[in-house]
């Protein structure tokens, strides 16, 4: 079995935080998880079963502290193994989620990549 991993599908800053977080947890560890998005699995749960993971512990990875992912997955009957939140792991303040069109956020840097992919690995461990 694998673990499967479920990112939010924030907007705006947070966005661009999870999708460089994406890319560097993937580089050593796609190999023991499949990763899809919440707004995916939320509606079609069978996408986790087809691909080989472990129901018992799934990985949630939100955006902030409103847990949206969390959310999508208990209200389709989902169990949550996990759950990693960016304002957890990154200390600086982040504006909510936003329209993708505001495209004028600072560059996620390097330790803010790192302490979320860190999060994430133990979190599949």
């Amino acid at each position: 079995m694998r673990k499967g991993v479920v990112v939010c599908g924030a907007n705006g800053e947070r966005g661009i935080i999870l999708g460089k977080v994406a890319e560097a947890f993937a580089k050593d560890n796609m190999s023991k998880v499949i990763q899809f998005s919440v707004c995916t699995v939320g509606l079609s749960p069978i996408m986790l079963e087809m691909g080989g993971v472990d129901m018992g512990s799934i990985v949630t990875v939100n955006g902030c502290r409103n847990k949206c992912c969390d959310r999508i997955m208990d209200k389709n009957g989902l169990k949550i193994g996990v759950s990693v939140t960016l304002d957890d792991h990154v200390p600086r303040k982040m504006g909510p989620c936003e329209f993708t069109s505001k495209f004028h956020f600072p560059e996620p840097t390097e330790e803010e990549v790192k302490a979320m992919v860190k999060a994430m690995e133990k979190a599949i461990s």
